[in-house]
């Protein structure tokens, strides 16, 4: 189905919305849960609740993964560009053995020091 022949309603089902762009339900709710790409509406009944905006930007997903061939975080990206990006990911940061921020800086700080120091 084509995205012009998408009827006008305010609110579409998980059904609905599955027929509408080829998308199964339970890729749907993974790309809700898992993937962070989606984020219906609810009703009270917990019901997820799909706006036409949010089936323009399945159709988008959708264009992303069979097209372009795009991981999920390459897709976050690609829809949400002001969110930075890191070239590797965030280092874990172990507790410093004396217990306190002030100590984990300075470990880091002279860490830095000292790989500044080689590199000159």
């Amino acid at each position: 189905m084509v995205e012009e022949d998408i009827p006008p309603k305010a609110f579409y089902t998980i059904g609905e919305v599955s027929r509408l762009t080829g998308v199964k339900p339970h890729v749907l709710r993974y790309w809700e849960g898992i993937g962070k790409l989606l984020k219906p509406s609810r009703r009270r009944s917990r019901h997820r609740l799909y706006r036409p905006a949010d089936i323009q930007l399945i159709f988008e997903i959708k264009r992303l993964r069979d097209e372009e061939k795009l991981t999920l975080a390459a897709m976050r990206r690609q829809l949400n560009p002001q969110t930075p990006r890191l070239p590797f990911p965030p280092p874990f940061l172990p507790r410093s053995p004396e217990g306190g921020l002030a100590a984990l800086l300075r470990d880091l700080k002279e860490e830095l020091q000292a790989l500044k120091a080689l590199l000159d």
